[in-house]
């Protein structure tokens, strides 16, 4: 019995080297920077995604407007429509700034384990390259905040707006308050054409970064 035990106790031992080792192999596959790029990868489709739902919340308060301002429309209706298309809107304001933050929070986790890595380098050369690939990353991410905040810039413009026309229309449902509301329609329209504008320009900057950190990928 005491043998026994004492060949179980030696063989742990032994393997506990090996196993300590794939342990921190493990850690150090799972810490890689190519793997938090990949995280970063995925924010970026789900901002796009969320970009893709303001778009058409924000065309959908336009196309609820428009009808109000018909002749003989069902004010009551067509108003309930456009308090919908509203609420709508704001909804998708939240989900695109609930989705840009979680793409500042992966692309500065990047960043960082990125930055671990290169600290880790001896080579000169080599740690000359990785902090060129460091400050490229890092510019692209400073245009895709840029452009991050001139889309919530116009976001609140149009928002604005939509609550203004809300308030109005709310105190005051008849053909005059109709009329008047009339002179806000080029506003909304340019606000949307604005916004709709800076989406797109805001989807061009996460599908280029996502582009360069895939880069980072084994080719294997």
């Amino acid at each position: 019995m005491r043998l026994s035990i004492t060949i179980t106790l030696l063989r742990s031992i032994v393997l506990l080297p090996v196993l300590l080792g794939f342990a921190l192999l493990l850690g150090s596959c799972q810490s890689a920077p190519y793997t938090k790029a990949d995280d970063a990868a995925v924010d970026m489709g789900g901002a796009n995604a969320s970009l893709t739902k303001l778009r058409a919340a924000a065309r959908d308060t336009l196309a609820c407007f428009e009808p109000i301002l018909t002749p003989d429309a069902d004010l009551k209706a067509q108003f309930k429509s456009l308090k919908a298309s509203i609420d709508r809107y704001q909804a998708a304001i939240q989900g695109v700034r609930s989705s840009i933050a979680s793409v500042e929070k992966s692309t500065n986790t990047y960043i960082a384990t990125y930055v671990k890595v290169r600290e880790q380098v001896k080579s000169s050369d080599l740690r000359a390259a990785m902090l060129m690939r460091k400050e490229s990353i890092e510019s692209q991410v400073h245009d895709m905040n840029l452009q991050f905040a001139t889309l919530l810039a116009a976001s609140e413009t149009l928002s604005g707006q939509l609550a203004d026309l809300n308030l109005f229309l709310s105190a005051s449902l008849n053909a005059q308050a109709v009329s008047q509301s009339a002179i806000m329609g080029d506003a909304i329209r340019g606000a949307v054409a604005n916004l709709e504008a800076s989406a797109d320009r805001v989807s061009l900057e996460l599908k280029d970064l996502a582009a360069s950190l895939a880069s980072e990928r084994p080719n294997n």
